[in-house]
This record gives structure tokens, sequence and C-alpha cells, in this order.
């Protein structure tokens, strides 16, 4: 049995369809991946309805250099370290019905036609690098949507431990306009092996003002403590090249890093273009190759393609399937049984 399937899921899904194992796949070179090209954008303010503004940057925020060197101070009634933010990461109810809607305001349809897949950036990150995850996957017109099945809100504390990031997103920003807190996406189409897809990810904030957004100005913001190569491997190993897939996914060509202590203090702040990236990142990480990460990416969706494909008409645009891959690159996919023609 596979991993993540239990005797209570088999009891209620049909028997799973394995696609097969991705943990090696054929490495896919720099020719066969088309540069991004952002084509749509859009701001989200969560709450109860998730309003969304198509065409519009008001969630954009500006880089704001802190000074350095600055503490994340530990909160009094937590035995954990923290710098009081709330900074929202990702949304609760993932769907690509905004990412839709967006190119259409953009009147990108020509785009719309011809994409063979429809997803959030997340979902190709978790993909390329190999991390054993669930996907909603739904297959509407002929196009694959694949979404992160668990998505939640981060704030200052998790019970595994704090999210520094998160507050170094909200040190190093200000808002561009006075919205209330919002989530920026930026809609992007790119060629993976010959499959046209078109993906939404999260822009922390831009070093423009312009009233445009513009790929070029975008910038990714992350802290990790300081890597040192005369320790054992540690968290930086693995988010290196974790961090050079998403920026390079979306098309985002700076990232600012903050190194902080083993004291949890902010020392420095190092801007770090995608190529430098990747050079620290093979440094740390030598087996990492971006072209068996693409490649992995290709390869699965690919497989989605040929199984959903050649069930034909028999799948609807109500239907929804859970896409599960373990830790050993094993591929599933099966009916989810929330679909609403299950529930029928």
């Amino acid at each position: 049995m596979p991993l993540f399937l239990s005797p209570l899921s088999l009891s209620i899904m049909d028997p799973p369809h394995f696609l097969g194992n991705f943990a090696s796949p054929e490495p896919l070179n720099t020719d066969a991946v088309g540069s991004p090209k952002q084509i749509a954008y859009y701001s989200c303010f969560p709450g109860p309805t998730n309003e969304h503004e198509y065409q519009s940057r008001s969630a954009l925020k500006l880089y704001s250099p802190p000074i350095v060197p600055f503490s994340f101070i530990k909160a009094p009634d937590r035995a954990t370290w923290s710098n009081e933010c709330d900074y929202l990461d990702s949304l609760s109810r993932p769907e690509v019905e905004p990412i839709i809607a967006s190119c259409q305001r953009a009147g990108c349809t020509v785009d719309l036609q011809e994409a063979d897949v429809i997803a959030k950036r997340g979902a190709l990150v978790n993909l390329a690098v190999g991390k054993g995850d669930e996907y909603d996957v739904s297959f509407v017109d002929g196009k694959l949507h694949i979404l992160r099945k668990s998505f939640e809100f981060r704030t200052e504390i998790k019970s595994s431990g704090p999210y520094y990031g998160d507050c170094f997103e909200k040190l190093c920003t200000r808002p561009m306009t006075p919205k209330p807190h919002g989530i920026f996406f930026s809609v992007v189409r790119r060629k993976i092996g010959g499959l046209n897809v078109i993906m939404a990810g999260e822009v922390d904030c831009s070093s423009s003002k312009g009233t445009e957004p513009d790929m070029e100005d975008y910038i990714e913001l992350k802290t990790v403590k300081k890597p040192d190569q005369r320790r054992p491997p540690g968290r930086s190993n693995e988010l290196f090249p974790k961090w050079y897939m998403q920026s390079h996914l979306l098309g985002v060509q700076v990232l600012q890093i903050g190194y902080r202590d083993f004291k949890n203090r902010v020392f420095g702040i190092v801007r770090k273009p995608i190529k430098q990236l990747l050079r620290e990142a093979q440094k740390y990480a030598p087996s990492f190759d971006p072209a068996v990460d693409m490649g992995r990416v290709h390869a699965i969706i690919s497989a989605l393609l040929v199984h959903f494909r050649g069930l034909g008409p028999s799948v609807s645009a109500q239907d929804r399937f859970v896409l599960r891959v373990d830790a050993n690159g094993d591929a599933w996919i099966t009916s989810d049984p929330d679909s609403p023609n299950l529930a029928a």
C-alpha cells in the first residue's frame, strides 16, 4: 500500500492509480525550459471572502532595508523566539480561479487557451524538490489544475517553532498604499519541456514604486542562520535549493537574505542575484541540480496529463482528485472523497 493511503481512504475512493517513480527523472536542460513572462498580477486581501483585486498592485510592498544588527526578541509569555509578527504568508483556501480571472482581466485569453497546466508556484516547487506531499488536482477543458492540498495561516508562532522569515519580511518592507494587509501575486507563463504552464506565486516586495509591477524589480526576502561548511549539514542545505527553485520558477532575480547568529541576532543582509544563489545552493548541497528538479516537474505533470487524457469524457470539470507523492518518489492519483460527483 502506498504512503498516505489508509484502509479508510481506500474504502471511499477509487482504487489509486500508480503514475510512476520520479526519484531520478531525466534532466531537463535549459533549452527545454522557456523564460518566464509575467502576463497578469493581482492583490488578495484575506478574510471571510478573500477579496481579490485584479491587475492591482495594492498589496505589493516596497523593500525597506532595516538597520542592522537587530535581534529577534524573546516573547515574555512563550518559550520561543519571536518578533511579535503576524505576517500572513499563504491563503487557507487555495484555488486556481483567481489565476484564471486575473488572466481574463488582463486580456490573456490566448495564454489561457494554450495552457496545459495552471498551478500555484508552491505546488510546482514541492514537486521539483521531491518533497512528499499531497495535491488537489482537477482536469478542466483539457487543462491540468494542480495546487498544494494543505495551506495554512502562518503567524509569529507555530507549534514546531517560530517563523523568523515572516518577521524578517515585515521588518524589511513597507506598504505602498494605505490598503489593508494583503498578498501580491505575479502570474507568469513559461514552457516546461514543451508544456505551457501558467502559475501564480507570492511576491514579497519590489524595489520600485512604479505603477506597473515589473518582474525585474521583484525581491524575495529570506532569513537563515549563517551556513558554515565546518558544521554538520543543516537546514541551509535544504533551504537554498528550495529558495532557488521558488525564485527560478517565478522569474524573480534577486533575494535579500538576512543572516542571523545562533542568538537569533540579524547581523547582516546580503543581496544575492539568483545566479549567485545557485552557486551557493550547490556549495552546500552538491547534489542539487535544477535540471533534475525541472525534469521531475515535467515528468509528473506529463504523467498526469497522459492519465487524464486517457480517461476521456468520463472526467468532468467537477471531479476532484488527490495526487500523492511520497518521499521515495512514488506518485499516485486517486479520486477525492470530497468531490461533488462522488458525494452525490
